[in-house]
Order: C-alpha cells, then structure tokens, then sequence
C-alpha cells in the first residue's frame, strides 16, 4: 500500500509537467483589477450599511458593479471606470473613476495620497474635471485629475446617480426626496469602496481626502457632518478641499437670498415638480453655439447663439431674480463686454471649450438636492446635515474665486472644528472688479488654472 501512494503521488506531480495537462490559468492585469473592485464593492456595501445607520439614507443595493471600461488620456496616464448599483431602482446607482498613472495596461503605478473628487451641479466626473480630455480645441492634459496624476496623486471620483438620467425620461417621481443626505451616503460609499480598492492592492489602507467642487462641497460638508458620529477608527476621510462654495454665510444678504430661492424651489416640490431642468438649458445653450453661433438666440432675444452662451458664462448672475441672487456677479467664466453689456468673449477660457463644457450637461438633477442647499444657507429650517459642524476635525483646504463664491467661502470654515485650515482664493482683480476675476468654472478650465488654482491642491495634498 505504501509503494502504491508513492507511485500515486510521482504521476500526480508528473502530470502537472506533462505538455497539455490542465493547470490554474494566471488572471489578466484586467481581470484582477476588476476582481479587486468586486471584492472591494461588497466590503464597502456591508460598511455603508451599517456605518451611517442613523445618519444617513439607508444603503439599499448589493453594489453589483458593472460597465467597466478603461481609456489611456495622455501616454502613461489612463481613466478606469465602471458603475456601482445603491439600491433596487433603475436609477439607483453611481459611477465611480480612476485616474492614475500606469507602468503598463491594468498596471497603476505606485502612488502618492489619494483623492476622491465630487462633481457639483449638472455636471458628472467627467464633464466636469476632465472636460479639456473630451474637447478638441484643448490638450488633453489640460484638466485637474491628469495634472495631479502626473505627480504621483491617485485621483478618483464619482458620478452621482443623477447625471445617468437620461434626457427621454418623464416620469421623475423617483427623485421625491433625492436630497443632499442620499448623495453624501453615496460619498461615504465610494470613500470606502477607495479605500479598500488601494488595501487589496498594495497602496496601504490609509483614509482619502476628499474634494468637493460648488454642490459637491455641500455633498462633502454633509458627509463630514455624519462621519463625526462614528468612531475615529472606522472613518475614512482624511482631509477636505472645498471648492468655491459656502454652507452657511455671516452675511445676511445672502442668507434671506437663499431663502427666498428655498421656498421657491420647495414650491415646486410640492406641486409634484421633483426635477431641476437647468441642464436642459445649458446643453441647448452649448449646442447652439457651436451650430449655429450667428443665428438669433431662441432663448434670450436680442442676442445670438454664441452670445447667449457667453452670457451664461460670464454674467450667470443675470439668470437669478435680484432678491435671488447668489453672491455678488457671481459668474462661471470672466469675460468681456461691450459698451451695451453685451458679452464679447471670455478672459481665462477658451470660448470653444466652454461650449464644448455646456454640451457634457446632464440634463436632470433632484430639485430636492438644491432646496436642501438654500435651506441650510436660510438657516431658518432645522436640518440634519449641519448639526455637527463643530465635530469636523480634518484638515481643510478653502479653494475659492473671486468671481464665484470667493471670499464668502471662508466663513464655513471658521464654523469648524479643524485646527488646520488653509485658504486658497485666486482674487486677481480688486473688488470693484469683480465682474472680472477669476470664475466659479476658471478654476479647472481656464487656460492658467494649473498656475492659479490645481498647484495649490496639489501641494496641499502632498504634504497631508
């Protein structure tokens, strides 16, 4: 019996030399990437059911992922994608980017800190921070995420559930209710499925920083505010980047504007409009421009195609009534004007590529989520998602323009607990001028941004 296993073993290993015998097949770089998502999807998913229980929506999908794609930006540099599944719903469901260095296909390199980017209104990751990538008339590595890849930052970001609703739909009674929480809860979803990604594949398990850019700042000051309640040990922002926004304001101008629009908007709510429609507009708006830039503008009369673009980049505050207004000449794109005040062109940004920018709009986005925003601003309606300001302790660093929100950014910081707080505001004219500094979109499209606004974050995020 003894000399029978023996002979038993030696044709047992001797099989697996044979030419032709069957073995365990090594996983493409592809497979293990998608395989380290899979598995990193469900340790997050079982997180987030169970992290902000209280605090934030309850998590209601299985974080099936799926739609994975891959996209090279610039040599050496390269866009993973793919979506991720929150609920049971057609619509429940976030898409979640990487942008990051590569020593071959599938092959990140080893990396710096890492950042998850959070779009703000209208536009997802995309469209937002890599639009110069999609647009003909920029370089491709004329946008934030590659800017920081190249040195070293492991950049991801979200797509929240809204910009995937497609422009065909009209039944909009799944957004009742679609505010701020649900999609910080989404934040908090993809900070951890992050975070488990860099563990299993080597990068370590420290926390993320987080960046916020106009409504995803709010969407970040909402997600902080509930991570205060959990136990340090199983929170996993590392810092915040603000980006030209405020939560809250000291100036009482701008707090009754606020709640002027929030009753105008909860108006719309309650008469079973669930729906903000405004990129619509602004697709229609981009598309104009570019095909027909002479012809009359159907939508503001006495002006052309191109010049109703324009407008909405360089005098935005022109679309908000005067007890409505944001801040003062607030403006996405600082441009010129002629002696009618009509706009004439753009100071910072290519004008085809902000044409190009209003073309990536999505066009649905929850009213809801922008009611929540004027109603915490109003702060004469008690909200959740500000009742831990106070508890916020990471580091924090305001990026603010002074054609956008600015200066007016600052004061939610103050409102913290953090003890290491910078502020960053590229204010290039003086106030009186304001028409003309640097606007809300200058930050990331703008032909100086790295100069002015992305060498900033990149410094901060390598010494944090």
């Amino acid at each position: 019996m003894h000399h029978m296993r023996t002979h038993c073993l030696i044709l047992t290993l001797g099989l697996a030399v044979l030419p032709g015998a069957a073995a365990a097949k090594s996983p493409t770089p592809a497979e293990r990437w998608r395989s380290d998502v899979e598995h990193a999807a469900a340790l997050a998913c079982v997180q987030a059911r169970t992290l902000f229980a209280g605090t934030l929506p309850a998590l209601e999908g299985d974080c099936a992922v799926s739609a994975f794609t891959r996209r090279e930006i610039v040599a050496g540099i390269a866009e993973y994608a793919f979506r991720l599944s929150t609920g049971p719903g057609e619509h429940d469901l976030v898409g979640i980017h990487r942008v990051v260095q590569e020593t071959a296909l599938y092959e990140p390199a080893p990396t710096g800190p890492p950042v998850l980017m959070t779009h703000g209104d209208v536009w997802g990751f995309d469209a937002a921070f890599l639009a110069n990538v999609d647009s003909p008339v920029a370089p491709d590595d004329r946008a934030l995420p590659v800017f920081l890849a190249q040195n070293g930052v492991d950049v991801w970001g979200i797509d929240l559930g809204w910009t995937f609703v497609p422009a065909s739909t009209t039944d909009f009674s799944f957004f009742a209710g679609w505010g701020m929480e649900r999609d910080a809860r989404d934040v908090g979803l993809a900070l951890a499925l992050v975070r488990d990604v860099r563990t299993r594949t080597g990068e370590g398990h420290g926390r993320i920083h987080l960046l916020g850019w106009s409504r995803g700042g709010h969407i970040g000051y909402a997600y902080l505010n509930a991570e205060t309640q959990v136990p340090p040990g199983r929170r996993n922002a590392a810092g915040f980047i603000p980006v030209d926004i405020f939560l809250k304001t000291d100036v009482e101008a701008l707090r009754q504007s606020a709640c002027v629009r929030a009753a105008a908007g909860q108006a719309l709510i309650d008469g079973g409009t669930y729906q903000s429609t405004i990129g619509v507009l602004v697709v229609t708006l981009g598309q104009l421009a570019k095909a027909a830039p002479d012809d009359p503008s159907p939508i503001f009369p006495g002006l052309t195609n191109r010049q109703a673009a324009l407008l909405l980049g360089a005098a935005t505050f022109a679309l908000f009534p005067p007890d409505q207004q944001i801040v003062p000449v607030y403006h996405f794109t600082a441009g010129t004007f002629d002696e009618f005040g009509v706009p004439t062109g753009l100071l910072y940004t290519d004008e085809a590529l902000w044409f190009d920018f209003l073309t990536g709009a999505s066009p649905f986005q929850p009213e809801q989520e922008v009611v929540d925003g004027d109603t915490v601003l109003c702060d004469e309606t008690d909200v959740a998602f500000d009742d831990h300001l106070g508890e916020i302790s990471v580091p924090v660093l305001y990026v603010g323009a002074g054609g956008g929100f600015g200066e007016f950014g600052v004061y939610t910081t103050t409102l913290l607990g953090s003890t290491d707080v910078q502020i960053h505001l590229v204010d290039l004219e003086p106030d009186p001028a304001r028409l003309f500094d640097f606007g809300h979109g200058d930050l990331f499209t703008a032909v100086n941004a790295e100069s002015q606004s992305w060498q900033a974050i990149l410094s901060w995020l390598q010494t944090h």
